[in-house]
């Protein structure tokens, strides 16, 4: 009686489970040495918002954001999907109303659909309402964050003084009239 098998010997690359094994950690570190240049590659950018430094602290400048709730400003936007024309009926509590308005229509993902545009003050008859018209090259739709900003200067250290902004989300849609709020306003007047 003999202990020997007849088996046939097959080398290690001859085996299924070596090739499965090795194929796994293959693809995982091709995928992971991807993922890590797309990620050098593709840098976040931020949203802008009032920041200002203050030694190792930052801090949100919310001056505009009272200034708007305080002088009740409130605007209705509409963007014409045909021309492209942006028109912004604003109210408020202002008696000098400014010549221009800068509107920031920031994508939430892609800083290169990111559009600022000047808005020049329009000639109304009722001055509790004005109107700004402005021209975007191409149609917004979807999330964005809008501000609609007066052309303040920023003072370092200290922030702004004067001027309101309106800064919200919204779901943009063309031919939709879209409604700007001050920060912490309700939708009723």
């Amino acid at each position: 009686m003999s202990l020997v098998k007849n088996e046939p010997i097959t080398r290690w690359y001859q085996e299924p489970w070596v090739w499965a094994i090795l194929g796994v950690l293959a693809v995982t570190f091709i995928w992971g040495s991807y993922r890590i240049y797309y990620a050098f590659q593709i840098q976040d950018s931020v949203v802008v918002d009032d920041y200002y430094k203050t030694g190792k602290l930052i801090n949100t400048d919310l001056t505009r954001d009272t200034n708007a709730q305080d002088l009740k400003i409130r605007a209705n936007m509409l963007i014409d999907d045909l021309t492209g024309e942006v028109r912004i009926t604003l109210q408020g509590d202002i008696s000098d109303w400014p010549k221009q308005l800068r509107l920031s229509l920031l994508s939430p993902v892609f800083a290169d659909r990111d559009k600022v545009i000047l808005v020049n003050r329009s000639i109304t008859r009722d001055e509790s309402t004005q109107i700004y018209v402005g021209q975007v090259d191409e149609a917004v739709e979807g999330k964005t964050y809008v501000q609609l900003e007066t052309l303040d200067e920023h003072i370092p250290e200290v922030g702004y003084e004067t001027g309101w902004r309106l800064n919200q989300p919204l779901v943009l849609k063309t031919g939709v009239t879209s409604e700007l709020l001050p920060r912490g306003s309700s939708k009723q007047p």
